[in-house]
């Protein structure tokens, strides 16, 4: 089994036991192991084949003998047992944006539905609003969810597709036959859902590259060959396309292979068929039509092309931007690592400092600090400065903004603190006016610096709940309130269309992974992405400052 396939078996558990109601410590648990599965720098096997599953963050004896027989028998008895109680078509229908473990439970027990086809035919059937705690708005919420689940059907969000396009293109280039290649289409725009792979490669044997093709290792079907492109599925159900082309062609097919159709409809116009061929670069083609370049990620027929023309394209963030990551969780609530862990692993990647921001005392289930833990992990980070060298831990919070927009804390707890993310995690489905007031409401709070993944969407799981946009960028332009662009590629919030909406309202962003473990400091790459469709300069990003300016700025609002 893969590292994916053995995530996704712990995360199944995880659910299981949510539905089941089992103890949130077991269940955070297994969450926690699955997440460092999953974002395992190195297949699983060769741990296990050198005794260090337990070495993985967050799996403890219990977790390490069922990825063990895992490993072993490709099953685990534990696992199966659960599905026993609860099937695997119950746990379907938790992909169904906005339905959480509480409503499939009671779906599942008062009306024997163990399929998404069965939930369908009772909306249809208006059976679901005669549930205990339910009604018409249930039922219809429900019935929005399952179109949008079929809306994205077959898209897989960036942090799945681009590791895996990436390892594919690694493999490819091995190949003495290819002269140079490239991931293209969605995935190279950054688009945070993508339907497939696409691998562009420049080759004089199409012939031998389809056969070095056929022999990936992690290729599960090859569904159509042509003269010039091969396709299938890999692991995980993904589809890729690996298309070939003559080397004198290759610039031109990138940037044909890279637009959305109508960026190519737009920009290939009225090119004659000689400019085309014999690129040095995709930079070439662009000067030749009086544009500046245009990178990848703004490639949409969004304006980029005008602005182009005029010479006035911004210069977007880049990862080599970011000084530090301000939204980052440690053991102290539902993280996998210690604080000084967390601070080496950002030292490693360059950065200044990181603020730990762990959750607030509601979120019981992430484990969340009261205001004695949260003085005590202060206390820690303060040691941990005074013996650092050229790096800054901050003292920080995601506070929970509650039902009424109060705080889970009290002014007096958060002023002390560097920095305060206030976060919604619960009643998502507040209606539009009183979802605003309550964002609003903490928008004016002096103490809050950073609003944490405003809308709450969670791609392909859940919509993002309803706020009016423009009152808040109003709101947070008013009281100088940075707004979060969270990296996590489940999340990407806020999104490209948003984020460029910032800029005219002089809103600045802060870019956070919102880690959980060492090696989702990473995830930083998914969030600058979005940032650049959303056309943002480094600029417009608070953590591409140096320390000093950061903190004067976060400083100041409290004044």
């Amino acid at each position: 089994m893969t590292n994916h396939e053995i995530a996704r078996v712990l995360v199944n558990i995880a659910d299981i036991l949510e539905i089941q109601e089992e103890n949130l410590f077991k269940i955070r648990a297994y969450r926690k192991a699955a997440d460092s599965v999953y974002h395992l720098d190195e297949d699983i096997r060769n741990l296990y084949q050198k005794d260090r599953i337990g070495d993985i963050p967050g799996v403890g004896k219990a977790v390490k003998a069922k990825i063990e027989e895992m490993l072993e028998k490709s099953s685990c008895e534990y696992y199966e047992g659960l599905l026993s109680q609860v099937p695997a078509g119950v746990l379907e229908m938790l992909t169904i944006p906005g339905i959480g473990h509480k409503t499939v439970k009671i779906i599942y027990e008062q009306l024997g539905i163990t399929s998404i086809a069965e939930l369908v035919q009772a909306v249809n059937d208006k059976k679901i609003r005669t549930l205990p705690g339910m009604g018409e708005k249930s039922e219809y919420n429900i019935q929005k969810g399952i179109e949008l689940l079929k809306e994205n059907t077959g898209k897989f969000n960036l942090g799945l597709a681009l590791p895996l396009a990436e390892e594919f293109l690694e493999y490819l280039m091995t190949s003495p036959d290819i002269e140079c290649g490239s991931i293209v289409g969605s995935i190279r725009r950054g688009k945070p859902l993508v339907s497939d792979i696409d691998i562009l490669v420049a080759s004089h044997n199409f012939a031998r590259v389809i056969e070095y093709t056929r022999a990936y290792k992690y290729i599960k079907k090859v569904t159509d060959v042509k003269e010039d492109s091969i396709s299938g599925e890999l692991g995980d159900s993904v589809k890729f396309e690996v298309i070939m082309v003559a080397p004198r062609d290759y610039y031109y097919k990138l940037i044909w292979t890279t637009g959305s159709k109508p960026f190519r409809s737009k920009f290939f116009t009225n090119i004659p068929e000689q400019e085309l061929s014999g690129l040095a670069s995709e930079s070439e083609l662009f000067s030749r039509q009086g544009l500046k370049y245009i990178p990848p990620e703004l490639r949409e027929d969004r304006g980029e092309l005008e602005t182009a023309k005029e010479g006035n394209l911004p210069q977007l963030i880049s990862q080599s931007d970011i000084k530090g990551d301000l939204h980052v969780h440690s053991e102290w609530s539902d993280g996998a690592e210690k604080i000084q862990d967390m601070a080496a692993a950002a030292q490693k990647l360059g950065y200044q400092y990181i603020a730990i921001t762990d959750h607030s005392k509601s979120l019981t289930i992430s484990g969340g600090l009261n205001e004695e833990r949260l003085s005590a992990q202060s206390r820690v980070i303060n040691a941990l400065n005074e013996n650092a060298k050229d790096f800054c831990i901050l003292r920080g919070i995601e506070v929970d903004i509650l039902k009424d927009g109060t705080l889970d804390f009290t002014d007096d707890i958060l002023e002390r603190l560097d920095v305060v993310i206030a976060s919604i995690h619960s009643n998502f489905k507040l209606d539009k006016e009183l979802q605003t007031e309550r964002v609003l409401k903490v928008i004016k709070n002096k103490n809050v610096n950073i609003i944490g993944h405003l809308t709450g969407r969670l791609l392909n799981r859940r919509k993002g709940y309803e706020l009016d946009l423009d009152k808040v960028l109003e709101a947070a332009a008013k009281n100088n309130v940075v707004l979060e662009i969270n990296a996590h590629p489940d999340r990407l919030d806020i999104d490209e269309h948003v984020a460029r909406k910032t800029r005219d309202y002089g809103i600045k962003i802060a870019i956070n992974s919102d880690a959980h473990h060492k090696e989702d400091l990473n995830l930083m790459i998914y969030g600058i992405l979005n940032a650049r469709r959303g056309w943002l300069t480094p600029d417009d990003v608070i953590n591409t400052w140096d320390k000093d300016k950061l903190l004067e700025f976060l400083q100041k609002k409290k004044d």
